[in-house]
C-alpha cells in the first residue's frame, strides 16, 4: 500500500498554503485522488510535482507556463521535446536575468572603487 498525505500533512511538507495548494489544483496543476470521505489524497508522485512546480516558480516562470508543461506531461513521453523547449526557453530567461544582475553588479562595485579612491585620496591630503 503506498503513503498517502492529506492537503495540511502536503503543505507542511512543501511549504506552500493549503489555499495555494487548492488553487493549483483549480488551475489543473495538481490532481490528487479523493477517498471515500472525498478528502484529498496526495501520494509521493505529488510531492515530487509539487517541488517541481516551486523550482519552476522560484525560476520565475509563470504559472500559464507551468500548466502548459503540466498538459504536456501528461500526455507522456511524446512530448518530451516540447517540455524540453520550455525550459530551454527559461533557461534564456534567466541567463539573461543573471547577465542583468551582473552589470548590476558591476556598477556597484565601480561605484564602490571610486568612493575608496576619494577616501584615500582625501586621508593623503591630511
Amino acid at each position: 500500500m503506498k503513503k498517502t498525505y492529506k492537503i495540511s500533512e502536503i503543505a507542511l511538507l512543501t511549504g506552500l498554503s493549503v489555499p495555494t495548494l487548492r488553487y493549483y489544483e483549480e488551475l489543473g496543476l495538481l490532481k490528487p485522488e479523493r477517498n471515500s470521505s472525498n478528502y484529498r489524497e496526495f501520494t509521493e508522485v505529488d510531492l515530487a510535482w509539487i517541488e517541481f512546480i516551486k523550482r519552476a516558480k522560484a525560476t520565475g516562470m509563470p504559472l500559464t507556463k507551468i500548466q502548459e508543461y503540466s498538459i504536456l506531461r501528461e500526455q507522456g513521453d511524446s512530448t518530451i521535446l516540447q517540455r524540453v523547449s520550455l525550459l530551454v526557453e527559461q533557461e534564456r530567461i534567466l541567463r539573461q536575468q543573471i547577465t542583468e544582475l551582473e552589470e548590476h553588479l558591476d556598477f556597484i562595485l565601480q561605484k564602490k572603487h571610486h568612493y575608496y579612491e576619494s577616501l584615500q585620496k582625501n586621508s593623503e591630503n591630511y
